[in-house]
């Protein structure tokens, strides 16, 4: 194994993969994976649940059905919140806000862990709920957040892109950070 990683390190590093090796990830590092989704903020415990999902016929279901999983990635992580327990805990705002900012952050986890880990993830961005709880056998109250592909990635992969900075403003909006 190589020298750790600093988190500004990884962050530097973090990308979203769209090309991968065949292989999947050996089981320790998907459960090290696991841990830094689970280490993510969580605004009350028992919301978040985590779908490993490694079937490769399972993957394949999934890729077909969800239209922004572009890529070959041999495993998939959901991240899902169990409704009725963020509405309990939280109210309504737990179940519009709450359990999604904190399916965010396990997601953000992940993303930030991969290069420390020697894989590479990429968010799947289009997708139907019903769609993914039926794959998954999610009950009702439990609904995808957040899908991650997972894998190796290729030896060159393609450059990332570049020039997604935040427009920044110091107080309020239109002042510039670091303005006098």
């Amino acid at each position: 194994m190589s020298a750790p990683m600093t988190v500004f390190e990884a962050m530097r590093r973090r990308r979203m993969h769209r090309q991968y090796r065949p292989e999947p990830p050996d089981q320790e590092t998907l459960e090290r994976l696991v841990y830094a989704a689970g280490r993510a903020q969580v605004a009350r415990p028992g919301i978040r649940h985590l779908i490993v999902v490694t079937d490769p016929r399972i993957v394949r279901t999934m890729r077909q059905a969800c239209p922004g999983f572009v890529n070959n990635a041999p495993v998939a992580i959901a991240v899902c919140s169990d409704l009725k327990r963020s509405e309990q805990e939280s109210g309504i705002r737990g179940v519009e806000v709450v359990s999604r900012l904190d399916a965010g952050a396990s997601a953000a986890f992940m993303a930030i862990a991969a290069p420390a880990l020697g894989i590479g993830v990429c968010k799947i961005t289009s997708w139907s709920e019903e769609v993914v709880q039926a794959i998954l056998g999610l009950p009702e109250h439990v609904r995808p957040e957040v899908l991650m592909a997972v894998g190796i990635p290729v030896a060159n992969p393609s450059k990332p892109l570049k020039g997604f900075q935040p427009s920044v403003h110091a107080d309020r909006f239109g002042r510039p950070w670091g303005a006098p």
